[in-house]
This record gives structure tokens, sequence and C-alpha cells, in this order.
């Protein structure tokens, strides 16, 4: 049986070996010509577009490499802030707590709403899915693909950037930090309300597996106001699966909690929030061979619910003892994620295809069972 420790080094040594074997030629096309517009723009000081050397992003590893030594010094500057917005939604801008001529001079407007991003352990801010879900968001601020007049107006993306301490492969040490990372947002977001007009029920925070603990521990140090929404996305499970309600997430830390879960080795098994979501029943997803891929797919799916027409779709439901589900379909359907979030209570089966796009909408119930057509998928 492997002990919890090994598995998280296990994981970890998955994680480095998946991050050294990426090709540079994976960059997409759009992603290059973006990389290019922000060497040619002097105002561009943060991109989520990664800078690859021989196939790897020196920036993280050079990250990763600090860490041989054990954590030392404080953890005041461990976490970066980055704006984005319509008119710069690639070239980012820093927020910096107590420097009200920063904050002047960022663009920030209380007037758009918050949407605030947390990537995960082993991971940052350049990262694929952290971009997605930022692009996702800035993209419902332009007109549609039939001239349809923008959804929103614009937002306030925040972009927490802390892979200073989540690239350390000790697992177990990150997940010590959880609390003091979630002081620094909690810190930042009570600045931009105190200086900016911020209201704390614009306020959504999307982190994705430790980063959805850190908004948990930002909900509960920010009290007694209330963020209006956290998406937790497969919230980490080893090391808090234990713990009582005061020391993970839960469903006081902001007015809705909901979760999306998609693993059961990296996540969690029992609800967490107001409203939990388990997409293919929530052990495993379809497709994923890898270990981890079902973890991160949590992502994929939220990043999708922002901008799909058909959406994500499902019925309450409820797991027995022995493993099986019961399915409430005469209660109706409720939608997981989205923008805006709609509040709900309870626990909900989801099913979605084998690849993007992932959502179903409201034709799940006419498709084979995901237990039925990817049989192989890895069970974690």
């Amino acid at each position: 049986m492997i002990s919890q420790l090994n598995l998280i080094t296990i994981v970890g040594a998955v994680a480095l070996s998946a991050l050294a074997s990426a090709s540079p030629t994976s960059t997409s096309t759009e992603a290059t010509a973006t990389q290019l517009s922000m060497e040619l723009s002097p105002q561009c000081n943060y991109t989520l577009i990664k800078t690859k050397t021989l196939g790897v992003d020196p920036s993280f590893w050079k990250k990763f490499f600090t860490h041989l030594i054990p954590f030392a010094g404080s953890s005041r500057s461990k976490m970066q802030f980055i704006l984005f917005k319509r008119d710069f939604a690639d070239c980012g801008r820093e927020l910096l707590i107590d420097n009200k001529e920063n904050l002047k001079n960022s663009g920030f407007d209380a007037r758009h709403p918050t949407r605030i991003v947390i990537h995960g352990w082993m991971s940052q801010s350049k990262g694929s899915h952290i971009r997605k879900v930022k692009n996702a968001y800035l993209s419902l601020t332009q007109p549609g693909l039939n001239g349809e007049p923008p959804r929103y107006e614009d937002f306030n993306v925040i972009v927490c950037d802390w892979s200073k301490i989540s690239t350390n492969v000790n697992y177990f040490g990150v997940a010590n930090m959880v609390e003091d990372m979630g002081f620094l947002l909690a810190d930042l977001v009570r600045y931009l309300h105190l200086n900016a007009d911020l209201h704390y029920d614009d306020v959504y925070v999307i982190g994705h597996s430790l980063g959805a603990q850190i908004a948990g521990s930002a909900g509960k140090q920010i009290q007694p106001f209330r963020f209006n929404t956290i998406y937790a996305l497969d919230p980490a499970g080893p090391k808090f699966r234990d713990q009582t309600d005061e020391y993970r997430i839960d469903a006081s830390d902001a007015t809705y909690v909901e979760s999306i879960q998609t693993s059961v080795s990296l996540g969690f098994e029992q609800p967490v929030g107001h409203a939990t979501f388990y997409p293919n029943y929530g052990k495993n997803q379809k497709k994923c061979y890898v270990y981890g891929c079902s973890h991160k797919r949590a992502h994929d799916y939220f990043m999708e619910s922002l901008i799909s027409p058909a959406g994500f779709w499902g019925p309450r439901a409820e797991r027995q003892a022995n493993g099986t589900w019961i399915l409430f379909l005469s209660d109706g359907e409720f939608r997981m994620g989205g923008e805006p979030s709609v509040p709900k209570n309870g626990t909900f089966y989801v099913k979605t295809y084998a690849k993007p796009p992932y959502a179903m909408g409201h034709r799940w119930q006419t498709e084979p069972d995901p237990e039925e057509d990817d049989e192989n998928s890895t069970d974690e």
C-alpha cells in the first residue's frame, strides 16, 4: 500500500517529468503571436505566455531549484497579483499593496466585476490553464460571433502567482503555507475595498487544488465580510480531508461556494461547499490515462462553462455507502460553473464528452454512460 507521502512524491516526479519533456512546438500560433506583441510593447510588464528554452520554462526551474533548501524568510513577497482587463488582456499589470500611485495607474475599476484566479501546487501563473480561464472571462467583453453585443462591459481579472512557494516538490510543506497565502489574498481584497471602492459582493475567487484551499483561507480571514462566490476546482484533498471546516475550504468561506470535484486521490470524495458537482461521478475523467489528468480536468470544465453555449447540466445526485449513485431526475437540471454563478444547494452529477468541447448541455441523458464508454480511464 503506497503511503500518502510516497504518493505525493510520485505525483511530484510525474509533474516534473511532464514539464521537462514539454515540446517548444506545442505553443500555439495564437500564443506565439501574443508573445511577439509582448516583446514589441514596452508597456507589457507581465504576460502569462511561457518563454521556453530547449523545451522547458527557465522561470519555473529557477523557482523550483530555490527549494532545494528549506523554506526561509518572510512570506509577504511570496504572492504577486497581476491585473488583466479588456484593454490589456495580454499585458498584465502588477497590483502592489500600500502603493496608491500604483493602484491609480493600474486600471483597476470597481465598477466592473472582479474575478481572482489562483493556481495550484507545482504550477504558476504562466500555465495554459490559468491563461485559458483569464481569456474566457475577458472574451465575455467582446461581441459575439454573430454580432451579438458583449455580455459584460469589462472585468478585473486578477491572477495570483504564488509560484515562489508552490514550486516546492514538498507538497506538505507547501500545504502548510496555505493560511499565509490566504492572508496575503485577503489583504489585497481589503486594500482594494478601502482604496478603490471594491465591493466584496463583486468578487469571485476561482482556485484549483491548493489554490482552492487558499481561496477558502482568504474567505475565512476576510470575515465578517464575504466574497460573493468561490469556485473550488478539485480542491486539494491530501492533508485537508481529515481537517475540520476551520482548516479547509467549506461553505462558510463565501456567500456561495461551488466545488467541481474530478478526482478522488488528489481531491475530495465528500461534498465541499454549498453545491458540489461530480463530473462523470467525480472518480476519474474520460480519456484520462496519465496520473493527475483528472485533477487538472476541473480547470478545463470550468473554463468551458464560462463560454459554452451548451453548458454543463445535471441532476441532483447522491452517492450510496456501497459506491453506487442515485440520480434524482425529477428535480430538474442544474448548471455547473458559468458566469454569473447561480447559487444552489446539494450534490449534483454531470456527464461530459471525452474531449473538448466537453459540455453536453441538455443532451446528457441521451448519451452513453461515461462508465460504459471509457472503462480504461485511470482510477484517480
